[in-house]
Order: C-alpha cells, then sequence, then structure tokens
C-alpha cells in the first residue's frame, strides 16, 4: 500500500533509486568473496512501500505542509533500516533460497551492513559531512541491528546522535 502523500510513479523512483544503492553495494560486498549477494528486487520493492508509508504517516502527523515538506535524513534512515531488516531484500540464492541448496544463510548480517550504509549516506547527505563511524560503533550497531529489538524510535535517536556528532555538536557537557 503506497501512502496517501506519495504517486505510483514517485515510489517507482525510490524503487530504482534504493535498487541502484543496493546493486552497488552487492558488487563491493561481492569483491573476492566465496559467496555472492544479489538483491530481490519485490522485497527490495516491499521495503520501500514500506518505509514510504511511514515517511508519509510522520508527515502527515507531524509537518504543516505535508505535501510540500520533506521528512528528513533521519527519519528516512531510520525507517529504511526498520524495513530493510524487516525485509531481508539481500539474499544469498546459493545458500538455500530457490535456487540454492539449504542450510543457514548469511542474509541477516549483510542486510544489516546495508542498512548501515544506507543510513550513513543519508546522514553524510543531510549533514554535508563525509564521515565513517568507528569500528567499534559500526560493529556495535550492527550487532545491535541483527540481535536487538530496536524500534524505528530508537532507531531515530541513534541516528540523531549519529548526524550531531558529524556536525560537531556535543552530546555530553
Amino acid at each position: 500500500m503506497v501512502g496517501a502523500l506519495f504517486t505510483e510513479e514517485e515510489i517507482k523512483g525510490r524503487f530504482l533509486d534504493f535498487f541502484e544503492i543496493a546493486q552497488e553495494f552487492c558488487e563491493c560486498y561481492n569483491e573476492g568473496a566465496p559467496t555472492l549477494v544479489e538483491v530481490d528486487p519485490a522485497l527490495l520493492y516491499m521495503v520501500v512501500t514500506a518505509t514510504y508509508d511511514d515517511i508519509g504517516r510522520y508527515k502527515a502527523y507531524h509537518l504543516s505542509d505535508p505535501v510540500h515538506q520533506r521528512s528528513n535524513a533521519v527519519k528516512r534512515a531510520a525507517y529504511a533500516t526498520k524495513w530493510l531488516l524487516h525485509f531481508d531484500p539481500l539474499i544469498f540464492p546459493q545458500m538455500g533460497h530457490i535456487t540454492g541448496p539449504t542450510g543457514h544463510t548469511h542474509d541477516a548480517l549483510a542486510n544489516a551492513m546495508f542498512a548501515i550504509h544506507f543510513s550513513l549516506a543519508n546522514l553524510q547527505q543531510f549533514t554535508s559531512e563525509k564521515f565513517d563511524l568507528s569500528k567499534k560503533m559500526y560493529y556495535d550497531l550492527m550487532y545491535d541491528l541483527v540481535f536487538r529489538q530496536l524500534n524505528s524510535d530508537a532507531l531515530i535517536l541513534i541516528y540523531e546522535m549519529i548526524a550531531d556528532t558529524a556536525l560537531g555538536n556535543k552530546l555530553i557537557e
């Protein structure tokens, strides 16, 4: 279901953007890897529609002119992360999907890595700062995304703190 604030054409355009970013991520992820990850377009489309349903609800309830005002990148990153982890659109077909043998997959880790990658790209655009998370922060966040129940409100707080840090705002006084 597409939110009332976004047309089918807008969702299609957002899907194409997500797909391009996911394809580029997969190409980098697959460099030298024995098992290749790829994008399941149907699952990714579900991610996009669910993300923009959440964004539409946010805009409708929190913005004074939801049709013309944009949600901020922190919210977009949080909602995208939530739905990327719910639908897991990056798959390892040769490890137990439709055409591969059955067995354990590593989809959750790849999807968590992609969610972080996608979210940081949004936050970097929002802050106009090029930055990377420390290795500890990256692994802690990836662990939390895979093994903990983080809702979109918790993700918004985490991403706001990352954006504030990138902008040079003090979190502790």
